[in-house]
């Protein structure tokens, strides 16, 4: 999930009454297929893997497994998915498929969840090729070669980690999040309270945030995050 845009919405609420609840529902969720109503049609939801072609299921069965191993991918549950028509768009609407061109055949959303970590769910996406070849990976961290990346600290240590970091527990919020450029699962704590900006900027308000490492508990960085919609 674009955490920026989420941060906005929970921000909207009493940042108090939310203040360190452990039952994190995060992840992205939409879709990156960039279609319209016109295109309706093109584009096919399904719920069930069993609805996609047996050859795409084999090599995204493959994947996963290669991914994050046998064990964490009996956790990982499939959420939802999209199929779009790549042929049928190109003839009828060539310039959406432009747009579209590089996205795949396939847009899939899975999750999983470690409720006693406060993790209620992580939602995470990757995208397939008509062949079912990868067209971007999930967002999940190298798990089968390195199984010790799905073990995470809790949200309450998160909490407490913040907060020896001048992150007072009541107007902090956590959300989790896979990084890309740590290639690890972190909790992330934001001050709900708003600050300065290091630079002016027009927003809707800028405050701090921490990263911090899931499985080591090692503050990753922290910075200010302006929210910009």
């Amino acid at each position: 999930m674009n955490f920026v845009a989420s941060a906005f919405l929970v921000l909207s609420c009493s940042a108090r009454a939310a203040a360190q609840r452990c039952d994190v529902d995060s992840g992205f969720r939409g879709s990156y297929f960039r279609v319209g109503y016109e295109q309706r049609e093109l584009r096919k939801v399904f719920t069930n893997l069993e609805d996609i072609p047996e050859n795409v299921r084999t090599r995204l069965d493959e994947y996963l497994q290669e991914k994050v191993g046998s064990a964490f991918k009996e956790r990982l549950r499939f959420e939802e998915g999209e199929w779009l028509d790549r042929e049928q768009l190109k003839e009828q609407f060539p310039s959406v498929y432009e747009e579209n061109a590089n996205l795949g055949s396939y847009d899939l959303t899975f999750f999983f969840s470690d409720t006693e970590k406060g993790l209620k769910a992580f939602y995470t996406k990757m995208r397939l090729n008509e062949d079912g070849s990868v067209n971007s990976e999930i967002g999940l961290p190298d798990i089968r070669s390195d199984p010790s990346k799905a073990e995470i600290v809790s949200c309450q240590d998160a909490y407490s980690i913040a907060a020896s970091n001048g992150f007072p527990s009541e107007f902090s919020l956590a959300s989790f999040e896979y990084s890309a450029e740590e290639k690890a699962f972190v909790w992330i704590i934001i001050d709900s309270r708003n600050t300065e900006p290091d630079n002016p900027i027009n927003g809707k308000g800028t405050y701090k945030r921490i990263e911090i490492d899931a499985k080591t508990g090692n503050v990753v960085r922290i910075e200010k995050e302006t929210i910009i919609i």
